[in-house]
């Protein structure tokens, strides 16, 4: 799989690209996220791009970065108007080209809407401020930290205040939701990292005995399922505040 990933991706491979919204409690449009799948004509299903750049040399992410850029591009109005930032998640890859040229640093800074997601498997990203890549990128960009709380790194980066905003981790979230003192411990949660950023987001909110049960809580935001993604030609369907919600119909 993974070596014809490789072969045909340039030629063959489709990109889909759907909008994954963030919203406060209240309903309100926060935030939404860029996620593309690929699929080719030999496969039986598309494959995420988490999983595809895993598998894709330098000059495959900095043509799928490209590619979302434009995509970016051309919803612009709509987050303009709207007020909504768009979340573009990077890899290292993708990071040292932005860094790099000149061209596409100040192409991607014209997009007042756009924001970069980093994961906590981003090479060094333990290492925090001190991590040359992650502070030359918070200097030029708001950064949203995708997974807190993964388990793959220290917080140090998160308590450097490097990101604009924190999204806790679903299976994080979902783990510690069994759990009897999940209030509580939430709360704990909260009240540690929410002063190191501007939001902090719960995701996996795929229930809604979860949603209920971090209502209270003052989340800056949530994300999940219970709000899935909507394809590119859906886009302006997500200012509507979704059922479950304040602004919505319960």
């Amino acid at each position: 799989m993974a070596e014809k990933m490789k072969t045909h991706f340039v030629a063959d491979y489709q990109s889909h690209t759907a909008f994954n919204p963030v919203y406060s409690p209240h309903g309100h449009l926060i935030a939404v996220d860029l996620i593309s799948e690929f699929s080719h004509p030999a496969a039986l299903v598309a494959v995420s791009q988490e999983i595809a750049l895993l598998q894709w040399d330098a000059e495959q992410h900095l043509a799928t970065l490209q590619s979302q850029i434009n995509t970016i591009e051309k919803h612009h109005d709509f987050f303009k108007r709207h007020a909504v930032p768009a979340v573009l998640s990077i890899t290292e890859h993708m990071a040292a080209a932005i860094l790099q040229s000149e061209f596409l640093l100040h192409r991607m800074q014209q997009l007042g809407c756009l924001e970069l997601g980093i994961n906590e498997n981003f090479t060094d990203f333990k290492l925090g401020k001190e991590n040359p890549i992650l502070l030359a990128l918070s200097e030029q960009f708001n950064l949203t930290l995708n997974n807190f709380g993964s388990g793959y790194a220290p917080a140090k980066a998160v308590y450097d205040n490097l990101f604009s905003r924190v999204k806790l981790d679903k299976s994080f979230v979902y783990q510690n939701s069994k759990r009897a003192s999940f209030i509580p411990f939430m709360q704990a949660v909260s009240d540690n990292v929410a002063p190191h950023c501007r939001q902090l987001i719960v995701q996996g909110v795929d229930e809604l005995s979860l949603l209920e049960n971090i209502t209270d809580l003052h989340f800056a935001g949530i994300q999940g399922a219970l709000f899935p993604p909507v394809p590119e030609a859906s886009l302006s369907l997500l200012i509507n505040p979704p059922n479950g919600l304040s602004g919505g119909h319960c």
